[in-house]
């Protein structure tokens, strides 16, 4: 069964008009649109073009099986007396009256109301003290400038694997729960189990799109989606919720969308990542108070790595509770400064890497209790590829980072790799578990530029450190000797720094 609900612009229903009053003396004419939430569950009469000051009368009635609840404005009054002073919409919500189950799940209070199609106005859901307030039947479109608030302790439940909720650019979602009265989407009662309704999806930035202490019970039906979409730049600000179950990732972010704030979130059970991310911009913004766990890949996956700042932007990949994955070449261009926190952990899908470009000021900064952690997703040797670093920064650090499953290509692939005068200062870091080298030094300027103290090797088949262009020194006759040959391998860098200094 289709049902249509618009707040705006739809067919009138009921070709009946009922009406009392006087006309005024006035060309002005307004219309009044009267419908049901569901055409097949009433009928509703009333509607049409009214003079101005007209006194009109709509009339709700229930087909068998179903009963009156109310209209959107919130009046029970049945038949409803208005006087008509400007465009108006109403809906008489009418719902089951017999303990029916609509879409094969369906609630046994008669009270609860039957959501559907479109709407375009602004909208409250209102907790009405029910075990299912709203029943949604299929995907509920908002569109328009139109902003439905949730109250807490409101209760929503999908028909099916097809249910959902979709949010236009222009539109909102307001939906701010408290601890003790929480929001609830869930599915039918007679499926509790993983999938059982599919999204919620919002393309739009308004700032009304506050979500806090709302629970998503098993949603996510499609195997390569996610229980809740951000998308086309979309900003929401999500705080103490909570997304249990999914046959995918519990939030997909896509297209420069960005949370306002993403705190004391928990996202659990689902089959893939609890977050998927395209944009890094949406990186930046999660904070390390949130909980991820019982997830088929408890990693925060990111699908994009090309990310180049303006200039001067100051930009901290933040310690979570779980590893990044990061699933393309993260490319850092731009005068940023780019920072990683102490702790963080970063697993790297198979053939990628990390690339530092001239004008970045690098800091990777973990302490001797807090390492940071570079390594492949898989525990396999050259597993991914290198981190190639050029930035000629002089304030760059990287301190306690452990480096390992990296050097992936040919015989002369290494874990890290300076070329084209790089600067930068380095210390207590570790390297291990590549069937190349440690660290490749491209160039004579790298090999002064660069300091490298208290640097480890673990299982660097081609060697610890390599140079990769031969080194030439002046004596005291005014000779040319070579110090360093071309491709010559060392034990650690305070080696090659002692010869070329």
């Amino acid at each position: 069964m289709k049902s249509i609900l618009k707040t705006t612009g739809i067919m009138m229903l009921g070709a009946a008009v009922l009406f009392t009053g006087c006309k005024k003396d006035k060309d002005e004419k307004f219309s009044v649109t009267a419908t049901a939430n569901n055409p097949e569950w009433g009928v509703v009469v009333g509607g049409g073009e009214f003079d101005e000051g007209t006194e009109i009368v709509l009339a709700a009635t229930a087909n068998e099986g179903y009963h009156f609840v109310k209209w959107s404005n919130e009046l029970t009054d049945n038949p409803l007396k208005l006087v008509v002073t400007q465009n108006e919409s109403l809906i008489a919500y009418f719902a089951e009256g017999n303990g029916g189950n609509p879409g094969g799940g369906g609630t046994s209070d008669p009270q609860s109301i039957t959501l559907s199609g479109t709407i375009d106005a602004n909208t409250t859901w209102k907790d009405l003290g029910l075990p299912v307030d709203y029943i949604v039947d299929g995907t509920i479109y908002l569109e328009g400038n139109a902003l439905v608030t949730v109250e807490p302790g409101v209760t929503i439940m999908f028909t099916g694997t097809n249910g959902g909720i979709y949010v236009g650019e222009n539109a909102g979602l307001k939906m701010a729960g408290t601890a003790e009265k929480p929001i609830v989407f869930t599915g039918p009662t007679n499926n509790q189990n993983v999938g059982a309704w599919d999204y919620i999806s919002i393309t739009s930035n308004r700032s009304e799109n506050i979500w806090e202490n709302v629970t998503f019970k098993n949603g996510g039906s499609n195997s390569d989606g996610a229980v809740v979409w951000i998308e086309n730049e979309a900003k929401v600000s999500m705080k103490n919720c909570i997304i249990d179950g999914s046959l995918a990732n519990g939030i997909i972010v896509k297209g420069n969308s960005v949370f306002a704030a993403f705190e004391g979130n928990t996202i659990t059970n689902c089959a893939k990542n609890p977050i998927s991310i395209d944009s890094w911009k949406s990186v930046l913004t999660l904070n390390a108070n949130n909980i991820f766990a019982n997830n088929g890949n408890n990693t925060i996956a990111i699908t994009d790595g090309a990310w180049s700042f303006e200039n001067n932007d100051k930009n901290t990949l933040k310690k979570m509770p779980v590893p990044y994955y990061l699933k393309e070449t993260l490319r850092l261009g731009g005068s940023q400064t780019f920072t990683i926190e102490a702790g963080t952990v970063i697993k790297m899908a198979s053939s990628i890497g990390i690339e530092i470009g001239e004008d970045v000021t690098f800091i990777a900064e973990g302490t001797a209790t807090e390492p940071i952690e570079i390594s492949g997703f898989e525990n396999e040797k050259s597993y991914w590829e290198s981190v190639w670093y050029e930035s000629k920064k002089s304030n760059s650090s990287i301190k306690y980072v452990n480096f390992k499953n990296a050097g992936k290509g040919d015989e002369n692939a290494a874990i890290l790799e300076f070329y084209n005068g790089t600067k930068l200062t380095m210390e207590n870091c570790s390297f291990s578990e590549t069937e190349g080298f440690g660290i490749k030094i491209g160039d004579a300027t790298s090999m002064k530029n660069v300091s490298i103290t208290g640097d480890t090797y673990s299982n660097c088949d081609g060697g610890n450190v390599k140079v990769i262009d031969a080194f030439e020194k002046e004596d005291e006759n005014g000779e040319w000797q070579t110090i360093i040959s071309e491709g010559q391998t060392f034990d650690n860098f305070a080696a090659v720094k002692a010869l070329v200094e």
